[in-house]
Order: C-alpha cells, then structure tokens, then sequence
C-alpha cells in the first residue's frame, strides 16, 4: 500500500454509520473504542502460563500475576543492592523527563515519580500489567523497544533500562534511540544480568541440571535472535554512541541466604523467592515451543534446577552489571 496516496472511502462505513459518529453496523463494532482497547488486553495462554501477544510470542517471558510478584521482587533486590537508590547515574536532583524503558509492573516508574515528583514519568511496555492508581506526574504507555520511538530527541533527564536481555536483538540500536532522546548532559541508567550461574567454591558442578537450565536457556534465546551476552559488554556500546562519563560495576548477587555477609544473605534469599517462579517463567515456553522439548523434559530440568538452587552446600550467584553514561552537554 501506497501510504502517500489519498486513502480511499469505505462506502459501507458512511451508509452504516449515524450522525453522531457511532457505528451502527455490527461488521464495524471491532472498531469501537471499547474493542480496540480490550485489544491490548488479549493474552496468550501456554503451559499454565499467560504471555503477551503482541510480537507475536517473541517475547518469551510471562506477564500473569506470579511474573508481576517475581519482577517486583527483583525490584526490592535492586533497592538493597543500591542501598535505596533507583539508579546510579548521577542526574540533576530536579530532573524535568524521566522514561523507564520495558517498564514491567511499573515499580520502578512509581517509585522515581515519588522520589521526583516534579518529574513527568513515562513507562513503556510490550503487556498493560501495571497498574491505573499512580502518582499524578506517572503515566504508562504500551509499546515495543526494538520499533521506532516516538519521542522527541532531546527530551529526557535520565533514559532507564533493567533486564532487557534476552528480549533485544540489537542493542546497538536500543541505545542509539536512547540517545537521541536524552537531553544533553541527560544520563542513560542500565541494569543487566548474566544468564548464568557462577560458583567460587567448587560447590557448583557442570553435571548439574541447574547448569544445564541456563545452558539451553542461552541456546533458545539466541535461536529466537536476542541473546543475554550483552550484560558485560555494554560500555563500548555505550561509549561508541557518544555517551561520555561511562561507569560500569558488576556486583555479584548470591542465589539463597548462603554469604556470611547480612545484606548478601538477605539479598539471596529474596533471589531464592524470586527464583520459585523464576525457573519456569524463563524455561518452559523457550525449552517447548523454541528447542521443542517434551513438555515432561522440560519440567523435569526445570524442578530439578529449582531443587538444586535451593540445596544449602551449592553456593551459586549471579552476575549483575550496572552502567550509566552521559550525553554530551555540546552535543
């Protein structure tokens, strides 16, 4: 289609149509305001599990309500990490323009609205799973990372992005959009992980099943075109799309209260609960539906990983990268 051609008439539409504007015809009710919203609401169900449709089942997590209780989680695992920071970078203590990108429930958007109440929060997400009672200066909006965004360049005192691995299939260009609509001197805040699990004791053996899981996690992923590789090596993609002031830290987080340390232990066990729904929601749909592996199989490497993850001589933990970096204020 020719989209800048004159857009041809439905006569049909018109005749159908009252004066008022209202489809009166039943072949038009989809188009009705009440349809097109319920729309986006329309979710698949697999395995028990309920997923978004939009993309089509790429994106490959769930979003039912045991996935909003684990993100949420993580969430409160990132506060105690940061000692209740919501982000490294160091921004202006009156930002004006905060986005929150792949925004999930909407924790961390609420949270940095009530912390800058004088900044207007967007979230973006693929699922409508946050929720409607927010902070005035907060609103969400449905819509996909990997198209072309919509805002305007030059626009955001701070661009947030956590736990996007795994779901981006060109990091180069997510971070390019980023810096387009930061504002100069504006901060680009990421969070993301290691799909792995790293031992420093010799408590950890490949023969595992536990490895296993994150083994074919890694090979589903890539077969689908994202990966989760990028998590240690966003610093030259950041720095080679112009943001200057580049830091990265990597901390390392334990799975179950295991570390003698009291803020790792308590962080451990928060990663345990987390990891109660965490398993499936990562394994079951990429094992079936991207490797195609016997729905029994795939339980079966699933429960046997949540088992040995919660085995008290297994010190397992996992790796966490933080950045931040600036656009230039000349720029």
């Amino acid at each position: 289609m020719e989209f800048h051609q004159a857009i041809p008439v439905d006569s049909d539409y018109d005749d159908s149509s009252s004066s008022d504007g209202d489809a009166a015809s039943s072949k038009y009710s989809k188009y009705s305001t009440q349809s097109l919203t319920s729309s986006i609401y329309e979710y698949r169900y697999e395995n028990g599990r309920r997923y978004a449709a939009i993309k089509g089942g790429e994106y490959t997590l769930p979003n039912d309500e045991a996935e909003q209780e684990r993100l949420d989680i993580i969430h409160h695992i990132y506060l105690m990490l940061l000692e209740d920071k919501l982000h490294l970078a160091p921004i202006d203590s009156n930002p004006q323009k905060i986005l929150d990108i792949g925004t999930g429930t909407g924790i961390w958007a609420i949270d940095v609205g009530e912390r800058y109440p004088s900044a207007q929060v967007i979230g973006t997400d693929i699922s409508p799973i946050q929720p409607s009672w927010v902070p005035p200066n907060v609103e969400f909006q449905i819509d996909d990372a990997e198209l072309a965004w919509t805002f305007k360049k030059d626009s955001f005192d701070l661009v947030h992005i956590r736990h996007m691995c795994g779901a981006i299939k060109d990091w180069d260009e997510l971070i390019k959009q980023a810096y387009r609509v930061c504002k100069p001197g504006g901060w680009i805040d990421c969070a993301e992980y290691e799909m792995d699990i790293f031992c420093d004791d010799h408590t950890l053996p490949d023969s595992l099943e536990i490895k296993k899981f994150y083994v074919l996690v890694n090979k589903a992923v890539e077969t689908t075109g994202a990966d989760f590789t990028m998590a240690d090596k966003l610093k030259p993609v950041l720095e080679k799309t112009g943001f200057t002031n580049v830091h990265h830290e990597l901390a390392k987080i334990p799975v179950g209260p295991w570390a003698a340390n009291r803020k790792l232990k308590d962080m451990g066990a928060y990663v345990m609960m987390s990891a109660d729904t965490g398993f499936e929601a990562f394994g079951i749909q990429l094992f079936t539906n991207v490797l195609g592996m016997d729905l029994e199989d795939a339980r079966h490497v699933i429960q046997m990983s949540l088992k040995q993850a919660r085995n008290r001589h297994i010190h397992g933990y996992g790796k966490h990268h933080l950045y931040y970096g600036q656009k230039p204020l000349d720029e």
